[in-house]
């Protein structure tokens, strides 16, 4: 049995000058001295590559780079303690210990990721793993190496898994990638490569609005061979450049034949790598090819994946612009997938965003999803930029994606991808299941309105604004006060005559007033509602406020609430215009009159319909127009009384009292023919213009319902 601690390790040129570990030919001469009995013993290499790597060296200079890397191996020593650690180049790591469980694997390696947090400086720097362990079958023990190397590869580009274990499956993937090199030339020459194409479907009119072009290999031996592995492999090789104008050249040859027989012609996307534009110059590839068969440029959109984009700024900015400035549509493909999203839509110039499908794997069971989906809508439709979804395949993700704004749909719910000998032309390219393509420009204009946004109607000029009024109330003791107000909000406060948060907290302070009392009341509704909502109507200086409230939280005797208040009166639109003078109109339906009392002592007639007199017309001192007024149409041993509930002085103590917003008492009328018909007097008072003012609303308590005269009397 091996002993790794005897081991030689101490020949010269055996140690990394850097970090002290063993360098490659270390941890060589260790896995050979072990030799057989190393493999036999069941020993684990682990593969590490640190990611993203290179921006931290540019950020921080090899200096800080250096830094980082002594940091990692001290962790590595410490962690792994018991066993032996190599820096083999740059930013990769060998680890070589005794036979671990998976478990026990993957604790030490969350503990080494967890620990590298503190030598990153902020730029998170993931470390990717790639772990063997031997099987005893082994010829040689340098492959134990090269399959934790081929491990850690294997999960290079997946964003979301930082560790790998070799497996059959990983070797038969291997396996094909090295069929791929071997192969590629001659695929090319027996054409076994194919355009698929997927349907894109315009989301308001569930008509097919585009196709994306997608490359499939076809061959004799391997059946369909994935693009996910041969596009790395031909990335890999620096060939993938070929790959890309083959499947240009064959896309703009289907379009000419489809314009040519008269068919729907739909734009058609295809798909840029990164390294198309080191290898050659892909914008005069495709203008060559689109020339050549005479193919209109608004039927080609330009794809490039957002990990092309993360590779280099100003270079592919520059090829982006020529894209656009000659009429092409580029759009970023996988938005969302991985890499600095939010950077590179502030950097380049998109127009389409194709949000990554991996957003609707869980839609149905995680809410998160339907916000996120949102978000990134309502973004790109500020930014000015169009969204297509991929991976659509159910009724309620289309409905859903639909009713948020999003434009185009893709997935298998609209079929999966397809080469041409096998589509129905008579019906899949007909004109009534797919768009006019001039009609593209006309549902793009359409597709600006930002249905998630607070100004959807808005032109968009990069300025962000929110015309929804909005404000946070902190209520200590039943004392209001402004925690915060947007903009919008101040606006509606000002319609209203108050020139400031602080006049407004001055009037917050003043209990008698009706708004006051009316917010503090909604205040208590809301905390106490199963959903923290509340809202209600009320007039403030002669206009109508509309507001809807959210109870947020409470600490002690503090508590806050949001609310969002309208001006109805001024601005509101027509149709609300239209409910408030319907409203009057039910009001004067109700009562037969309505006079306005004034602190000042007067009164005025506003509504009257019967047979009694303004009374206004010749005393509008309130006192003796109410002592007129019980003369003329009221009993005589009700008069008194009469007189008292209409001394406006003590209205409002009266109102306090009564527990409501009003009062209400009942006489009996003294018209000839009424035969001393119950009528019912209400008294409403309402603060305008730093004055109270009172309603007054006469009507025959006979036209009520019993609820309505006991229950509210």
């Amino acid at each position: 049995m091996v002993n790794l601690d005897q081991c030689e390790t101490g020949k010269a040129g055996n140690i990394d000058e850097l970090t002290g570990l063993l360098n490659l030919t270390g941890i060589l001469d260790v896995i050979r001295d072990g030799g057989q009995d190393l493999v036999n013993e069941g020993a684990v290499i682990i593969y590490l590559n640190v990611m993203n790597f290179k921006a931290f060296n540019q950020r921080y200079g090899f200096a800080g780079g250096n830094e980082f890397l002594r940091g990692l191996a001290r962790e590595i020593q410490g962690i792994f303690s018991d066993d032996f650690a190599a820096r083999t180049s740059g930013d990769q790591f060998i680890i070589l210990t005794k036979s671990l469980e998976k478990e026990e694997i993957l604790k030490k390696l969350k503990a080494l990721d967890e620990a590298a947090v503190k030598y990153e400086k902020g730029l998170h720097l993931r470390i990717k793993a790639g772990i063997y362990q031997a099987t005893g079958k082994e010829q040689d023990s340098v492959i134990l190496i090269d399959r934790a190397k081929i491990a850690c590869d294997d999960v290079i580009r997946v964003y979301d898994k930082d560790y790998n274990f070799y497996s059959e499956e990983l070797s038969k993937k291997n396996e094909l990638k090295q069929y791929v090199i071997d192969n590629f030339e001659n695929a090319f020459k027996q054409r076994y490569f194919k355009v698929y194409y997927q349907k894109e479907v315009r989301a308001l009119t569930g008509k097919v609005c585009g196709y994306e072009a997608l490359a499939r290999w076809i061959d004799p031996q391997y059946g369909i061979i994935s693009p996910a592995i041969f596009v790395e492999v031909l990335e890999s090789v620096h060939l993938v450049h070929k790959l890309d104008t083959y499947i240009i050249e064959q896309v703009c040859h289907d379009l000419r034949q489809d314009i040519d027989y008269g068919l729907a012609v739909m734009p058609v996307s295809v798909n840029l790598s990164r390294l198309d534009f080191e290898l050659c110059d892909i914008f005069s590839e495709v203008n060559k090819c689109r020339e050549k068969y005479d193919i209109p440029v608004n039927l080609i959109n330009i794809e490039i994946t957002e990990s092309a984009i993360a590779a280099g700024e100003n270079f592919l900015n520059d090829q982006i612009k020529k894209f656009r400035e000659e009429g092409y549509q580029v759009w970023m493909d996988d938005f969302g997938a991985g890499y600095s999203s939010l950077n590179n839509l502030k950097i380049y110039d998109f127009d389409m965003l194709k949000i990554d499908m991996n957003f609707l794997r869980d839609f149905e069971t995680n809410q998160r999803t339907k916000v996120i989906l949102s978000s990134i809508v309502n973004m790109a439709k500020e930014l000015g930029i169009h969204t297509l979804a991929e991976g659509v395949e159910t009724r309620e993700q289309y409905e859903f994606l639909r009713r948020i704004g999003c434009e185009r749909l893709q997935g298998y719910l609209f079929g999966k991808p397809k080469p041409v000998d096998e589509m129905d032309f008579a019906q899949e390219y007909s004109f009534e299941n797919c768009e006019d393509c001039s009609l593209n420009g006309y549902y793009d204009d359409i597709g600006e309105v930002n249905f998630m946004g607070t100004t959807p109607l808005r032109e968009k000029n990069m300025e962000v604004f929110n015309n929804l009024p909005i404000a946070v109330l902190e209520i200590v003791d039943d004392k209001m006060s402004f925690l915060y107000a947007n903009s919008a909000y101040e606006e509606v406060l000002s319609s209203i005559g108050i020139s400031s948060l602080a006049e407004a907290d001055k009037r917050n302070a003043n209990r008698d007033l009706n708004e006051v009392k009316r917010l503090l009341e909604m205040a208590k509704v809301a905390e106490k509602a199963y959903n923290h909502r509340a809202e209600g109507d009320f007039i403030v200086n002669g206009s109508v406020l509309s507001t809807k409230m959210r109870f947020l939280s409470r600490h002690g005797e503090k508590a806050a609430v949001a609310i969002v208040t309208r001006n109805l009166t001024v601005y509101g639109d027509s149709k609300l215009a239209d409910n408030i003078h319907v409203a009057m109109a039910h009001v004067f339906s109700q009562y037969f009159r309505v006079d306005l009392y004034d602190e000042d002592g007067t009164v005025d007639n506003i509504f009257l319909n019967g047979d009694q007199l303004p009374v206004t017309d010749v005393e509008r001192n309130a006192v003796m127009a109410v002592q007129l007024y019980s003369n003329m149409y009221l009993y005589k041993e009700e008069r008194e009384r009469f007189r008292k509930f209409y001394d406006i002085t003590t209205a409002n103590d009266r109102v306090k009292e009564s527990g409501r917003q009003y009062i209400v008492d009942y006489y009996h009328s003294a018209i000839p023919g009424d035969g001393g018909r119950m009528q019912m007097y209400m008294i409403l008072p309402f603060y305008y213009n730093n004055r109270w003012k009172y309603i007054s609303c006469c009507r025959y308590a006979d036209e009520i319902s019993d609820e309505l005269i006991y229950g509210n009397s």
